[in-house]
């Protein structure tokens, strides 16, 4: 007995200038660099570094909600986190342990004068990179955790950036490095990349109700 493709199973209900316009953005997604929120409180913070990781092309986002909630706000979003694979965990150790099983290096954004620099950090190593909540910052735990402790230099008096802000810089970096290096080299192995592209079939022809982009895990 033969299976349909998934990939035939919505395209019929799509152009082909939207089947051309998903193909091209699956072509471009990476999972090389991850971004990981860790208890932020303000939805506007969570929801601009989901939109910033979806506009450069980042799929997936890590989100610990041990002391917030996952909260965002829609408006913000713009409808980005349909086409990304966004995980909210309850507990910070099994995120960090998962990490670490794909073979993620830990890196956690800090503002001490000890952190190295983030232009120092070794970026062909797939890197998962913690964004700490914006009062209390990274918890004791994932700094004992960390493989590396980095700041984004900067050269006023303020102590720190907001965190949204900070993912952008951060994430308009790795881009740049990826452009240099050939983004090519960082796609999506073609099992993923096919399996992705029949995902946003469906979430483009009828929505995300059967195929929810957020994975929550306890």
């Amino acid at each position: 007995m033969t299976h349909p493709d998934p990939l035939d199973s919505y395209a019929f209900k799509l152009t082909d200038h939207r089947r051309d316009l998903l193909k091209s953005v699956v072509d471009n997604r990476i999972r090389h660099f991850t971004l990981v929120l860790e208890d932020l409180k303000d939805p506007h913070n969570i929801s601009a570094v989901i939109r910033t990781s979806e506009v450069f092309g980042f799929q997936d986002v890590h989100v610990i909600s041990e002391v917030n909630p996952y909260r965002v706000g829609r408006s913000v979003l713009k409808g980005s986190y349909k086409w990304l694979d966004i995980y909210s965990y309850s507990k910070r150790a099994r995120c960090l342990q998962g990490l670490k099983e794909k073979g993620y290096q830990i890196a956690v954004a800090s503002t001490a004068p000890t952190s190295r620099p983030l232009y120092e950090i070794d970026f062909s190593k797939p890197t998962a990179f913690y964004l700490g909540s914006e009062v209390m910052g990274n918890h004791p735990d994932t700094l004992a955790a960390a493989d590396i402790r980095f700041r984004i230099p900067q050269y006023g008096l303020t102590e720190s950036m907001n965190v949204s802000v900070c993912a952008g810089v951060l994430v308009a970096n790795l881009d740049r490095w990826l452009r240099d290096q050939g983004r090519e080299k960082f796609r999506l192995p073609d099992a993923e990349r096919n399996a992705l592209l029949a995902d946003f079939y469906e979430r483009s022809a009828i929505g995300i109700d059967r195929n929810s982009p957020i994975h929550f895990i306890d």
